[in-house]
């Protein structure tokens, strides 16, 4: 996402706000599936939790899926980066 901010001129050093920035200039707008929005929100809350909290456990099959997500999700972005 960092490569896409800098490709549309947006820079910052906060996550938040990067994904702010996205949801706004790719979800809410359509130019990218509402899918991975979904993906993104849950690979940071996860990210959030295992960062801050002190014992942590994720779901095996959980995990499986969010980085099968998490491929298409990268493979979207490197596409609008890399073709736009």
């Amino acid at each position: 996402m960092l490569a896409l901010g800098l490709k549309y001129e947006f820079q910052t050093s906060k996550h938040q706000r990067l994904i702010g920035w996205f949801n706004k200039e790719f979800i809410h707008s359509g130019k990218i599936e509402k899918k991975f929005g979904k993906t993104l929100r849950k690979a940071f809350e996860n990210r959030t939790v295992s960062d801050y909290d002190a014992f942590v456990e994720f779901e095996k099959y959980d995990l499986l899926e969010l980085y099968e997500e998490m491929k298409l999700f990268i493979d979207r972005i490197e596409k609008i980066v890399f073709n736009n």
